[in-house]
C-alpha cells in the first residue's frame, strides 16, 4: 500500500465505548500543558490468519527527531485490558491486514482519549505536523462527543506534489496509510457546546515481522 484507504468499521461495541472510561492521565505530557490525554497501550505480532499474542513489554519510543515533544523518552503505560486488545486485533485483521503485504505484522496499539473543555483544547498531535517512524499507520475512531475540530491531514513527502488530503473520522470511521510516504497531523479539539467534550480513537502502528517469501 502506496497511499491511504478509508475503511468504516461499523458499529462500536459498548463493552468498546466503556473502556475508554477507565483509561489514566497520559503521564508524559508536560505538566503546563495540563491533562487532556488518557492512554493505555500494547505491543502484539499478529497476521491475517488471526495468529496473535501480546508482548510483555509495552514501552513505547521514538527518537528526539521524530518526535520532539515527548521523543528520545522511553514511554511506558498501562496495558489495554486483555478483552479490548483481542477485540481490536481481530478489527486490524478483517479491516487493516487485507490492504497490506500478507506477512506477519509487530503492532503497537494505542488506546487514546483526548477531552476538551470550556477554554481548555485537547491536543491529539501536541508534537504537530509529523511522523512516527513505522512503516503503516492505522487509526480508528470509536467516538466523539460535543467537540468541533479533530481534523485528520495526510502531507504526501513527494516534492513535486505535497499533495494534502484533510478528512474527519466519525465514530466508527478508519484510516490507513502509509507512515513512509505521508506526514500526518490531527487538529486541536474544542467544545461544540459550553461545557466538555472528548474523542476516542485507536492508534495503530504497524512494521513487519518477517519480509514476504
Amino acid at each position: 500500500m502506496q497511499s491511504f484507504n478509508h475503511l468504516h468499521f461499523g458499529q462500536v461495541s459498548a463493552h468498546i465505548k466503556k473502556s475508554f472510561d477507565e483509561l489514566l492521565p497520559d503521564p508524559w505530557l508536560r505538566e503546563e500543558d495540563g491533562k487532556f490525554r488518557f492512554r493505555s497501550f500494547q505491543k502484539a505480532v499478529v497476521n491475517r490468519r488471526a495468529e496473535y499474542y501480546l508482548k510483555t513489554d509495552p514501552v513505547f519510543y521514538q527518537s528526539e527527531t521524530l518526535n520532539h515533544y515527548s521523543g528520545g523518552i522511553p514511554r511506558k503505560y498501562p496495558e489495554l485490558r486483555a478483552d479490548v486488545a483481542s477485540t481490536i486485533l481481530l478489527q486490524v485483521v478483517n479491516k487493516f491486514l487485507p490492504l497490506l503485504p500478507d506477512i506477519s505484522y509487530n503492532i503497537g496499539i494505542h488506546q487514546i482519549r483526548i477531552t476538551t473543555e470550556d477554554r481548555s483544547p485537547g491536543y491529539p498531535a501536541p508534537e504537530g505536523i509529523h511522523q512516527d517512524g513505522f512503516s503503516y499507520i492505522g487509526i480508528y475512531c470509536v467516538g466523539v462527543n460535543n467537540i468541533a475540530g479533530g481534523d485528520t491531514t495526510l502531507i504526501s513527502c513527494e516534492e513535486e506534489t505535497a499533495s494534502r488530503t484533510t478528512f474527519k473520522l466519525n465514530e466508527g470511521d478508519a484510516v490507513i496509510f502509509n507512515d513512509v510516504n505521508y506526514q500526518h497531523y490531527t487538529s486541536a479539539i474544542v467544545p461544540l457546546l459550553p461545557g466538555k467534550g472528548y474523542r476516542d480513537v485507536f492508534v495503530m502502528t504497524f512494521d513487519g515481522e518477517q519480509e514476504p517469501a
